[in-house]
């Protein structure tokens, strides 16, 4: 099944200690490169995260964006840094006789900086606290698979029609192919007659033997199986369940190489023509599956 690297999942909860958010984002990469944004806290969890996102993801470049604000209900207690507050409320009346400013310090000016009140925190159960987020993880991960099941599948459509494609110019290219050797043949005798007044006779056997050959050189029917071939293989790969994406590059590449075969060996001008198409029908499909997990 074509899964598209690209998606984006969220999901949000509260406990007893937290409210939390996650969004996870993913864009398309060559292996499974996962980076976790979260409170420090929460670094104990980092594994269990990445284990988490590998029961769904395969490949691509994950971002996961952790947010989580403690509830003010479960501090244990508060502290009061005095000195740190008679120092700033002593540097802000200094600066108000300075500037001769009328206005009282308040306790607002006060609070406005770090330190001055510290929440010391009750230490959350850890094992509660990782069931927690590791279920939210998996909200968001099934939201997120299930928008890269939904591309995908936008995917695979646009690819099957343009495999159909190809396979349409190969048939055009195979019923062109057996004209080659005739339309060589006629133009060696059109030469030929062009000098014949000037020879005597023509040596009938060297004459079929150039013909041979370039009826052999410029064969192209083991291609042109190996291509329908590779067709046959790519669309049932599409239809597997694993990681699919680095396989369908080779194939595609395979692809390529039979196309560049078959233009070289021919110098038809209707082969050559649709060569090109194939190329570009190949290389529009490379490109997409850059995308594909």
């Amino acid at each position: 099944m074509v899964y598209s690297m690209t998606g984006f999942g969220r999901s949000n909860g509260e406990n007893d200690d937290f409210t939390i958010s996650i969004e996870i984002k993913t864009v398309n990469h060559k292996y499974l490169d996962i980076q976790i944004k979260s409170p420090y806290y929460f670094n104990y969890l980092e594994e269990d995260i990445k284990k988490t996102v590998k029961k769904y993801l395969n490949r691509g470049r994950i971002e996961i964006f952790l947010k989580a604000t403690r509830k003010i209900g479960n501090a244990a207690k508060i502290d009061v840094d005095y000195a740190l507050a008679k120092s700033i409320n002593e540097a802000l009346n200094n600066l108000r006789n300075e500037l001769e400013i009328n206005e009282e310090v308040d306790l607002n000016n006060i609070l406005k900086y770090d330190g001055v009140l510290n929440l010391q925190y009750e230490e959350p159960n850890e094992d509660s606290t990782k069931k927690f987020i590791i279920d939210l993880m998996e909200e968001a991960l099934i939201e997120l698979k299930n928008m890269r099941q939904v591309e995908g599948e936008n995917l695979s459509t646009i690819i099957n029609s343009q495999l159909n494609e190809i396979s349409n110019l190969v048939s055009e290219i195979e019923i062109e192919s057996p004209k080659l050797t005739e339309k060589y043949r006629e133009d060696l005798f059109n030469k030929l007659n062009d000098i014949f007044n000037e020879i005597d006779s023509i040596d009938m056997d060297r004459v079929s033997l150039e013909i041979a050959l370039y009826a052999d050189k410029s064969d192209i029917t083991e291609e042109i199986v190996r291509l329908r071939s590779h067709v046959d293989q790519f669309t049932s790969t599409m239809l597997e369940e694993a990681s699919i994406g680095r396989k369908l590059d080779f194939i595609i590449q395979e692809m390529n190489r039979e196309v560049n075969t078959i233009s070289s060996k021919s110098n038809d001008k209707i082969i050559t023509e649709k060569s090109i198409e194939l190329k570009t029908i190949i290389e529009k499909i490379r490109e997409q599956i850059q995308n594909i997990e």
